[in-house]
């Protein structure tokens, strides 16, 4: 009897001593084992995208790089325009850039001109066309001067006619993340919430040049504004550019350039229903 209660005096022991440096687990050293917190829980409606803080845009190239990051491997559809008017309202140029594009980068670009000094890519304006190619097939739909002009060719060389000619060139000023950094960076930024439902969570706006930017191309530029809808993880679903300038002849303009990225992860493309006239037709 007195035996079975030293064995229960020393069970009890090790129970009541341990953590306390005694039978309980430690170090080794008489000190407790240190214990890891477990990670504090944040608040994803607080988190901001790369390269943007609460009061705005602090890094353009972070914030290009993630939003390039988003479209690397994946379709999205990409709509560039750029408006130049007088100051009196009336149209000077137009140009609107259109390019679907597949994930396997099959891509259909539709392109319109419009205005006496709008670029002469598809010719004399007004004008407006269809590219549409697998990487292997390129297919053309040509409207100008009331003519429609359907037809298969080769690319003059290995870069225009392919997808990154429409996207990099046409429509951008270079990658995706490029533009953005260079659309983004000559500007004082600030940072508000959007409710919009696409999954843009933050609007970024400027209505003020940097110091900087004032020895660039923007040197010109006057009364210029920036508006972009960013989503949490970078993307910049769209944004939009102003600002008055003057031509070479003096004449005050007015230049608007909107980007828009949609359909991204979910764009097919499928080649267009005007293929087989134009590889029925010779070139």
């Amino acid at each position: 009897m007195a035996r079975n209660a030293g064995w229960q005096l020393l069970v009890l022991t090790v129970v009541v001593t341990a953590g306390c440096g005694g039978f309980g687990f430690s170090g080794g050293d008489g000190s407790p084992t240190p214990v890891t917190p477990a990670p504090v829980p944040t608040d994803s409606a607080t988190a901001y995208p790369a390269g943007v803080g609460p009061t705005g845009v602090t890094s353009p190239s972070l914030l290009g790089s993630a939003h390039g990051d988003r479209l690397n491997g994946t379709g999205y559809t990409l709509t560039m325009t750029r408006t130049v008017r007088y100051a009196n309202g009336s149209l000077r140029s137009h140009l609107r850039v259109h390019v679907a594009l597949d994930k396997n980068r099959t891509h259909l670009a539709n392109i319109s001109v419009r205005g006496h000094a709008a670029p002469v890519l598809l010719g004399r304006p007004p004008a407006t066309a269809s590219f549409w190619s697998d990487g292997d097939t390129y297919l053309r739909r040509l409207v100008r001067d009331n003519r429609t002009v359907y037809n298969e060719y080769d690319p003059p060389d290995s870069y225009a006619g392919t997808w990154q000619y429409w996207v990099h060139t046409a429509a951008l000023n270079g990658r995706p993340a490029a533009d953005v950094t260079r659309t983004v960076a000559p500007f004082h930024t600030r940072t508000s919430r959007s409710g919009r439902s696409d999954g843009a969570v933050y609007v970024i706006s400027g209505d003020r040049l940097r110091d900087n930017a004032t020895s660039t191309v923007w040197a010109s530029r006057k009364n210029a504004t920036l508006v972009a809808h960013v989503t949490r993880s970078g993307l910049v679903r769209n944004y939009r550019t102003e600002y008055t300038t003057v031509t070479d002849g003096g004449d005050p303009i007015t230049v608007t350039r909107t980007v828009r990225f949609t359909k991204v992860g979910n764009t097919m493309v499928g080649p267009p229903p005007w293929r087989d006239r134009a590889q029925s037709t010779p070139d």
